[in-house]
């Protein structure tokens, strides 16, 4: 297994980590947070999202899920009207119903016997995003233990966490980095592997099987970045230092 250390020197400085995180959690949001738009793969092939994904050349779910979202992306027949029908439909029917949910983007239907909703995974992850002043545009209607919600709450405290690092400020970025590394353990990483291999065995599309290898593979390794910028004080990778 890759070490830690050789994790982060195969992207380098502190900034450029903290936006690679960044980066690999847009694009599971916009994978998982709502309905696929019409220009969304067409937007991600012109960015050529899939080869811009941090530690692509990993083996296992990352290496793999890298390599099916660049065949998707490059295929100029997933830009038809009838593939964007096709990917609808894989979400809908996976994440939305009316039948039974194939793969339910919420935390509380994988930690609950009977995969009910709203229920106490929904209201601490809810206090955790309004600690740092977040809140779901969907609040009400939308449980906020959807798996989206909680990705965008990692993207977007990356986005906190290198205006920080910019800033020097070391305190600060600390506690952000550990409370990213709680909310891995106590809410993303005990369910989040469950529901990829859901999309595993019922996506129909290349996109999404990508997209559910790419989310297992990425927190896993999300994981030991974590706590090797907290061991190291974030500091020996800052390019300020």
């Amino acid at each position: 297994m890759t070490s830690q250390a050789q994790l982060l020197a195969q992207i380098g400085t502190l900034d450029a980590v903290l936006e690679a995180r960044g980066f690999a959690y847009g694009l599971l949001v916009q994978a998982f947070l709502a309905e696929p738009s019409r220009s969304l793969i067409p937007s991600l092939a012109a960015v050529d999202a899939a080869n811009l994904f941090p530690y692509a050349d990993q083996p296992g779910p990352i290496q793999q899920g890298v390599a099916e979202l660049a065949a998707y992306l490059s295929d100029a027949g997933n830009t038809t009207s009838e593939a964007y029908d096709r990917l609808l439909w894989d979400y809908t029917r996976m994440f939305i119903g009316p039948a039974r949910l194939q793969a339910p983007p919420y935390e509380s239907a994988y930690r609950t016997a009977d995969r009910l909703l709203f229920q106490p995974e929904t209201l601490s992850v809810r206090e955790i995003y309004r600690g740092y002043g977040l809140m779901s545009a969907r609040l009400g209607s939308e449980p906020d233990d959807h798996i989206g919600l909680e990705l965008q709450f990692l993207c977007e405290t990356c986005h906190m966490a290198a205006e920080m690092a910019s800033a020097d400020e070391m305190v600060g970025l600390d506690q952000v980095l550990r409370d990213q590394r709680h909310f891995l353990d106590e809410h993303l990483l005990p369910w989040a592997h469950r529901f990829a291999s859901d999309i595993a065995a019922s996506a129909e599309t290349g996109f999404y099987r990508a997209m559910g290898q790419l989310l297992s593979g990425y927190l896993a390794i999300d994981r030991q970045i974590l706590d090797e910028l907290l061991q190291e004080g974030a500091g020996p990778t800052s390019s300020s230092n």
